[in-house]
């Protein structure tokens, strides 16, 4: 059953990267057509829709069966003020590795997010800090959580963390996505829900908002910009060596807060059972990876390399 669960996993995400990514080639290619301009909310609505509607069409087909053990338990004030403080230690994080993938790419994120300031405040942050992440965790730490997790947290974790990283599609946004999401998913079986998870994805999206809000006008487009000046200019490799540290210190704290999480909801004991690899199903062989999972995750990563070597 774990193999089934596992290889069904891997079908889902691979019918739903081949619908992903054949809608942004044919997008891609129909830009000059007359076709009616649905705005950047529209766009991003559809965006996510794409993403969604594949998974719901498979579940249906399982019977919604994955559904069945998805943790969805309340969780109290206690949880979220401390999900709110895992959320602000992973900026930090975030910001490290955007900051490092640009030196080859450009940020993915900040075109659009500046162009977010030309809406209400409000509207941005529903069509950036509520909607992707409920349907991008519903996805990722819920449906696809449920299949991968009889074989180890541990490896649940990194896999759906690199499934959620490729489902950018591009470099820039790939090494913080599959970072952040290993966090996430870890969070979720800290505390036995994915309501945290989805508000930890929003504060994260929230703040990169309002902070745009805030500095718009005065971001470039590349926020590599200044560091691309890190081979001759002294204070850039300072500002760089610092923020890797605070970075760093934050990961740190972020992993001692998801402990503490794990304490305050009851968890504890499990938690470190998972940790350990001792939350394997019994009399399961475990395997984690199918053909159609390798297949998946390959296609993404052609897609990527392939925008990057047209750049």
């Amino acid at each position: 059953m774990t193999q089934n669960r596992s290889k069904q996993g891997g079908k889902l995400y691979l019918i739903m990267m081949i619908v992903v990514v054949a809608i942004t080639l044919l997008g891609s290619l129909i830009t000059k057509l007359p076709l009616p301009d649905f705005g950047m909310t529209g766009d991003i609505a559809i965006s996510e829709a794409i993403f969604l509607v594949p998974v719901l069409v498979i579940l249906f087909m399982d019977r919604f069966e994955p559904l069945r053990g998805m943790k969805l338990r309340v969780i109290g004030m206690p949880t979220i003020l401390w999900t709110m403080l895992l959320s602000l230690l992973l900026l930090p994080v975030m910001a490290l590795l955007n900051l490092l993938t640009q030196f080859l790419v450009p940020n993915a994120a900040a075109a659009m997010l500046g162009a977010s300031t030309s809406l209400p405040l409000w509207v941005s942050l529903l069509y950036f800090a509520v909607l992707p992440p409920v349907v991008e965790e519903f996805i990722f730490r819920g449906v696809l959580f449920q299949y991968f997790r009889p074989c180890g947290l541990w490896k649940t974790a990194l896999l759906t963390g690199l499934m959620f990283g490729l489902a950018h599609l591009n470099l820039n946004q790939f090494l913080y996505a599959f970072v952040i999401g290993i966090f996430w998913t870890m969070l979720d079986e800290a505390t036995g829900s994915i309501f945290s998870s989805m508000i930890s994805h929003g504060i994260v999206n929230g703040l990169n908002v309002i902070l745009m809000y805030i500095a718009v006008g005065n971001l470039p487009e590349n926020l590599v910009g200044e560091v691309n000046q890190a081979r001759t200019d002294v204070s850039s490799i300072v500002y760089l060596v610092v923020l890797a540290v605070i970075a760093g210190a934050c990961a740190i704290l972020a992993v001692m807060v998801i402990r503490h999480l794990a304490k305050i909801r009851g968890n504890e004991q499990k938690f470190r059972d998972a940790l350990h690899g001792r939350d394997r199903l019994r009399g399961k062989d475990g395997r984690t990876f199918s053909p159609e999972l390798l297949i998946s995750l390959v296609i993404p990563i052609v897609f990527i390399g392939i925008n990057i070597a047209m750049q």
